[in-house]
């Protein structure tokens, strides 16, 4: 019988085309890139996060080191910049900086006040991870020495300025800049308060015109003039012994220069109004002190009395009546514009205004108010205090929010008010002078934790208020 025989036939299988192959290797190349890019930059990641960790930590150790330091001596801590060196269970100050692997640290001290100093640990590395910084900071007192209070204040020194009465004040380092609301020289004066209890005059200067009021940038004092050819002066203070005029600003029209803020390089004058349509609010590049030049300017037809500026924005105390606080946009100086003023009770004039970040103190009268301006071109009324007379002017403390107000009050010229709340002021202690006399000027000193007040006793035009 026949056998059945199965015949299979294969078809010959074709081979990975040369796009097949193509795509294949593309794809591998993704996924292997891809996979080696996440190792290491998750590796990368982790090591930088190392990094910062370990720098913030060598900071945190550096004003650790410092605060023994203190403790074995507070006169160890001079003002500077140092690099630490251990040896055996004692830190020292050594140098600049110093080194630990791939990080270099150094701390800074800096004076914060009477018996406080500053102190601030920065690390700095660049290792294969890359590179960063960090830093820490802290306060440290000289907690073994007397401690002093402006809850007792006192007068601790004063000096006589060529027999005339003084009426405002700046101050930087151990110097205060008084100037005489008087066209009779000399009106500028340079006093010397690294003793507080016996200021010195070291330096003077007679200014054209009658200075009105007086800012401090550097080695240069801007003064505001009544001088219809100098409403803004320069006064080199480099040499504190000589003061020597460097430059003034001609604003346009015949107005008396009012008030003064200086900042940066720039400076913002404030002219009497009525000045035959030129603007009351000029600010004025203050680059080159000896050939200032207007960068803008504002108007509104109303006197502005003091001025403060603080993130883009100008706040200045006028007299209307509908307006106190005047705000106005200075990001861009030559295209100012007007923001969201304060309407204050009653008519009187708001004749001075001071401030530190976001906080501002406001004087109208006998009315002390605290007003915010976190939203910087809608500032707002936190708290307000009635002082016992006029306010003449006011100075802050932002280290430990106390607002230092000069007054008329013939039992209390200088008021000590606690504003560590802003929402509620409250009057912590006051000094009054010999004889009835106005303190029309008042500046804190930071580095001496010293008030300088100048007021219209023709015998002792200056006085240094201090903590008890």
């Amino acid at each position: 019988m026949p056998r059945a025989q199965l015949i299979i036939k294969r078809r010959p299988q074709a081979g990975f085309s040369v796009v097949e192959v193509l795509l294949a290797v593309t794809l591998f190349g993704f996924l292997s890139t891809a996979l080696i890019g996440a190792l290491v930059y998750g590796r990368a990641t982790t090591a930088d996060s190392g990094d910062q960790a370990r720098a913030s930590l060598l900071a945190e150790e550096g004003v650790e080191a410092v605060r023994n330091i203190r403790t074995a001596g507070y006169n160890n801590l001079g003002d500077g910049t140092y690099g630490l060196v251990q040896s055996g269970n004692t830190w020292t100050l050594s140098g600049t900086s110093d080194t630990t692997n791939i990080y270099t640290r150094s701390v800074t001290i800096a004076s914060a006040g009477s018996n406080r100093k500053t102190v601030t640990g920065n690390v700095a590395w660049n290792g294969a991870a890359g590179s960063g910084a960090a830093s820490v900071a802290t306060e440290l007192t000289n907690w073994m020495a007397t401690v002093k209070s402006w809850a007792a204040p006192i007068q601790a020194g004063g000096a006589n300025i060529s027999n005339a009465a003084g009426f405002k004040v700046t101050t930087s380092g151990s110097y205060a800049y008084v100037v005489r609301n008087s066209a009779t020289g000399p009106n500028f004066f340079v006093i010397n308060i690294s003793t507080p209890t016996a200021p010195t005059v070291v330096g003077t200067l007679t200014l054209a015109g009658t200075p009105t009021n007086i800012g401090i940038i550097g080695n240069y004092a801007y003064v505001s003039n009544t001088s219809d050819a100098t409403e803004l002066q320069s006064v080199n203070v480099a040499t504190p012994t000589a003061p020597t005029l460097a430059g003034s600003y001609n604003a346009a029209g015949a107005g008396d220069g009012r008030g003064i803020y200086a900042y940066t390089n720039n400076a913002i004058l404030l002219v009497r109004a009525a000045n035959g349509g030129n603007d009351e609010f000029v600010i004025v590049n203050a680059a080159n002190p000896a050939s200032m030049a207007r960068s803008g300017g504002y108007s509104s037809n109303v006197n502005m009395n003091e001025v403060y500026a603080y993130n883009g924005a100008a706040y200045i105390a006028t007299s209307s009546d509908t307006l106190e606080v005047l705000v106005i946009n200075i990001s861009t100086p030559s295209l100012l514009s007007s923001g969201t003023g304060i309407n204050l009770s009653g008519t009187g004039d708001a004749t001075t205004i001071v401030g530190y970040n976001n906080t501002i103190i406001l004087g109208q009268g006998a009315s002390l108010y605290t007003i915010s301006s976190q939203n910087s071109l809608s500032p707002v009324v936190s708290g307000n205090l009635t002082a016992p007379a006029t306010i003449n002017d006011t100075s802050l403390d932002p280290t430990h929010m106390y607002a230092f107000v000069g007054t008329n009050y013939a039992n209390g010229e200088l008021q000590v008010v606690n504003i560590n709340n802003i929402a509620s002021p409250a009057l912590l202690s006051s000094v009054s002078l010999t004889g009835s006399v106005s303190l029309t000027g008042i500046a804190y000193n930071s580095t001496y934790d010293t008030a300088l007040g100048v007021d219209s006793n023709t015998t002792q035009g200056v006085v240094v208020f201090a903590p008890n």
